[in-house]
């Protein structure tokens, strides 16, 4: 089977904001800033609760606007010097905080004509912009999680789909078999493709099992079994499938038995799949 690169449209999406992006975070910062408002802490409650909202939202829209660039700037380029994620959000944001911490001086002498005295307003807001940073940082990070979650999923059911029409376009085909295992196998970087040994469902995720190791997919059995119905395999269980030629023995211990496969693992056989286990490997 020849490996190809995985077409476009198949590529993990990007993760720099689209316009409806951006508007749905902006709106959901203006959320927080009207919450924070209406609570008026640090000492608020001195003001109307008109002035405390149009601080705070214009305060956080501001942080929004410098905290996402850098942090932004920050995945571009410490990547390669800083492989975990949440160490360099940590490291833009609290870049973000120190000059967020510059601006917030300025913002309170606009709303509230406060005089400036830099050095002891900057010690004074860090701890502050420290805090609400960090809630916005978070937030704006937990709805990217689920976009890139919503996106894989939907970049799974595109793959199953135009697969289902490649494979209907050459049902007489006797290179089905290997149309089947490529187009599932697209879903995988180029680095784990190989021969397919098995997939084991583990909550959510498919994990996909080859020769060249293993990789996460958001994608239910059902559907990659759906996939690859034709692929010389069976189901072992309801969490497991094993490709045939993957099996190199039978383990019976007892009245549980257990197929070991060529990269050592041992997989469960369930009493439902048992005799479907044994017709099948001629047992």
């Amino acid at each position: 089977m020849t490996n190809r690169e995985i077409p476009s449209n198949n590529q993990q999406l990007k993760s720099e904001p689209t316009k409806n992006k951006l508007l749905q975070q902006l709106l959901i910062v203006v959320s927080i800033g009207l919450f924070i408002g209406f609570m008026r802490p640090f000492g608020m409650d001195q003001f109307t609760l008109l002035l405390s909202m149009s601080y705070w939202v214009f305060t956080c829209v501001c942080g929004y606007l410098i905290y996402m660039p850098l942090i932004n700037l920050g995945h571009k380029y410490l990547a390669k010097s800083v492989t975990t994620l949440w160490q360099r959000v940590a490291i833009s944001s609290l870049l973000a905080s120190l000059i967020m911490s510059l601006i917030v001086p300025f913002i309170g002498w606009l709303f509230f004509e406060q005089t400036l005295h830099l050095a002891d307003n900057f010690l004074l807001a860090l701890p502050n912009t420290l805090v609400i940073g960090s809630i916005i940082t978070f937030i704006s990070m937990l709805q990217n999680h689920v976009d890139h979650q919503k996106q894989q999923l939907e970049q799974s059911q595109h793959v199953i789909e135009q697969s289902k029409k490649v494979i209907e376009r050459h049902q007489q085909n006797n290179d089905i078999n290997a149309l089947q295992i490529e187009q599932f196998m697209a879903l995988l970087p180029l680095e784990k493709r190989g021969k397919l040994l098995c997939l084991e469902m583990d909550d959510h995720y498919l994990k996909v099992h080859t020769d060249k190791g293993q990789h996460m997919l958001l994608m239910r059995l059902k559907d990659a079994l759906m996939q690859l119905e034709g692929f010389p395999g069976l189901q072992t269980h309801r969490s497991w499938w094993v490709a045939n030629h993957a099996v190199v023995s039978v383990n019976k211990e007892n009245r549980k038995m257990s197929l070991l496969l060529t990269n050592h693992l041992e997989v469960p056989v369930s009493r439902t799949f048992v005799e479907a286990v044994k017709a099948n490997l001629a047992l």
